[in-house]
């Protein structure tokens, strides 16, 4: 995109053109003046070392088209969005705030990918920091089934006969703690790992619908009763599995509360503040008031020994906070428990 400016509608400002652009085109930070209808009038110096070589035409969509999907196409109105691209592979984190002039629409350009960076990598210090202070509660956790195992095998090894069924029910008893062992092992690793595959629109409807499926797999989901009302076509940005983790962890902690018995329902909407709001409730016990403050807290549970790791809302609180949302958990007026998320929208340019 050239400095000199294009024959346009704005023609009789021209003069006040020729004294400003020179400015402009000193600034550091990138800038493209914009008409109301996405035709691009000028770009600066900085702004013009950020344009794809592959750019044509004149309008903001052909120009940067991430931009112009940020805003969803509309660039008559003042507002702030982000947006992350990946030019030549890399992800770069921008702020990008449209504003009114007398020679049309500023859209400035503020590049934030090493806050951005930076803030990621000290949530990963405060996942790893978070670990050494887990450490006592993994211990605890397997100490259990590891002295249960080591009792067992004496058993089984002691000179005296050991009829078949002691060893059926022994070896059954190893294997089901070695499984409690490693499920505690994997969901630490979740619970320290950032992903770094890039995240991409993901349908709300097919994350539940998937998460519930996984739940109709599992003993405490097979005969659980769930009814959703659905947001078709509503997207969140999030990295492959992580939504769908968080609904099923939500219904798997729901459907054990429930024993196995009784119904949940969910509702997807959209709001006015350009969220999506994911609501699941159950008709179960739901949670004492002194816990309500504690779900979220790694290793934290009520349920019976060998029936959880304490893991699983831990590891959902992470990854909605990852992705610039929010989960809380309440209790319904009626009866069960109610657990809220919500989401940024994402909005198809």
């Amino acid at each position: 995109m050239s400095a000199a400016r294009p024959r346009h509608a704005f023609a009789p400002r021209d003069l006040a053109a020729e004294m400003v652009y020179p400015l402009l085109d000193g600034l550091p930070l990138p800038l493209i003046l914009l008409h109301e209808s996405g035709d691009v009038l000028f770009c600066n110096c900085a702004m013009r070392g950020k344009l794809p070589q592959e750019s044509s035409g004149t309008g903001l969509k052909s120009v940067m088209p991430d931009y112009h999907a940020a805003f969803a196409g509309d660039l008559r109105h003042p507002r702030r969005v982000s947006v992350t691209r990946h030019p030549a592979g890399a992800a770069v984190h921008e702020r990008l705030e449209l504003s009114r002039s007398q020679l049309g629409m500023v859209l400035t350009v503020f590049d934030q990918t090493e806050l951005i960076e930076r803030e990621t990598a000290d949530a990963q210090n405060a996942r790893l920091a978070s670990l050494g202070f887990m450490v006592a509660g993994v211990c605890h956790e397997v100490s259990n089934p590891l002295s249960a195992i080591h009792s067992m095998v004496q058993i089984l090894r002691s000179k005296r006969a050991v009829s078949e069924e002691t060893v059926d029910k022994g070896l059954a008893n190893i294997a089901s703690n070695i499984s409690r062992v490693l499920s505690i092992t994997r969901k630490l690793g979740d619970y320290s790992r950032v992903d770094t595959d890039r995240p991409a629109p993901v349908s709300v409807d097919e994350a539940v619908e998937e998460a519930v499926s996984l739940l109709r797999h599992s003993p405490w989901g097979a005969s659980v009763g769930f009814d959703y009302s659905g947001a078709p076509g509503v997207q969140v940005l999030a990295r492959p599995g992580q939504l769908k983790q968080v609904v099923f962890n939500i219904l798997l902690n729901a459907a054990q509360a429930m024993q196995g018995e009784g119904s949940m329902e969910a509702l997807a909407a959209t709001s006015a503040d350009g969220r999506v709001v994911l609501t699941i409730r159950d008709d179960g016990p739901g949670i004492l008031p002194r816990d309500l403050a504690r779900v979220f807290e790694p290793f934290f549970t009520t349920k019976r020994g060998g029936e959880g790791t304490g893991l699983g809302l831990a590891i959902s609180f992470e990854i909605i906070h990852e992705l610039g949302g929010s989960i809380r958990a309440s209790n319904n007026p009626e009866c069960g428990a109610c657990f809220r998320v919500e989401l940024p929208l994402h909005r198809v340019g």
